[in-house]
């Protein structure tokens, strides 16, 4: 490298150290600030390498070509070639991720008014206490399962299951937002955590479909958490099919109407409150069902 190249390298190492720096102002807590850093920013690139994805193509390879600096050195780098071809985008993920913070720290102070007290967040509610006593004496995965089950009801079906889950992973929620940043993420308790799993899997795949809504709740974890390896459009399909046969079954089934209408026919003695017991309505109901079938 002769003595020209030497001084052109050490030019653009300036006025790439001169970018970083403009750069840091896209953190400034002031967003007229950040916009002022921004526009500074691409007249700066289109004067010194003439655009500003160009500059930020340039200083995200010498970011890349650091030494020691490993992964965190790469994803500046991508996030540097992210906002060469999506100007202001580091801007837009710090306001994002203020934004997001302001929600959290209004989120915590409404738990801990809904709780009392950050103490009474991370205790243990009446409904856990009853779990963790249910498990006690357990030993080992399976028994604290079969407790957790048998110490209260389980969920009759998909929708039920659904809303028991979301309810523990929302407890969870609550317990991480009042937790101190450089302590152990808060758990459920074993017990508690043992029965999350087990309505969680119910939600999923182990309760059979019996309605619309039962169906809705299935297809709402698969699209959300069910991952990639397509077991879910097994379980959809099969869940969509069984569905499908009961409302045929359904459709094709006699209405009140007229199994009131055959049970009188069948037998002319039997009184109106008899056929009102079979088919378990009011008298009233199978006078209004034989009335309606004369005309």
């Amino acid at each position: 490298m002769d003595l020209f190249d030497l001084m052109s390298q050490g030019r653009e190492d300036k006025a790439l150290d001169r970018l970083e720096g403009m750069l840091t102002l896209y953190e400034s807590e002031s967003e007229t600030e950040q916009d002022e850093a921004l526009e500074r920013a691409r007249a700066f690139c289109d004067l010194e390498w003439g655009s500003y994805p160009a500059g930020l193509e340039v200083l995200a390879k010498r970011c890349a070509s650091r030494k020691g600096d490993g992964a965190e050195a790469a994803m500046q780098a991508l996030r540097l070639h992210e906002e060469g071809t999506r100007p202001g985008s580091i801007i837009r993920a710090v306001r994002l991720s203020r934004l997001r913070e302001m929600s959290r720290i209004d989120e915590r102070a409404a738990v801990i008014e809904r709780y009392g007290s950050v103490e009474a967040v991370l205790a243990p509610t009446e409904l856990e206490a009853a779990f963790m006593a249910a498990a006690s004496s357990c030993e080992n995965v399976a028994e604290m399962e079969a407790a957790a089950a048998a110490a209260q009801p389980m969920p009759a079906g998909i929708e039920a299951a659904r809303m028991e889950a979301l309810r523990w992973e929302t407890r969870l929620r609550h317990m991480e937002l009042v937790a101190e940043p450089d302590s152990q993420p808060p758990v459920l308790p074993p017990a508690c955590a043992a029965r999350h799993r087990l309505v969680e899997a119910a939600w999923r795949r182990d309760l059979p479909v019996a309605s619309i809504a039962d169906f809705s709740a299935r297809l709402d974890y698969w699209s959300g958490r069910g991952g990639e390896d397509g077991s879910g459009y097994a379980v959809l399909a099969a869940d969509f099919e069984t569905l499908a046969q009961g409302l045929t079954a359904r459709g094709a089934a006699p209405s009140t109407k007229d199994r009131a209408r055959a049970l009188k026919e069948a037998n002319p003695e039997w009184s109106l409150a008899r056929i009102g017991k079979e088919l378990g309505i009011s008298r009233q109901a199978v006078h209004k069902h034989l009335k309606g079938g004369t005309r």
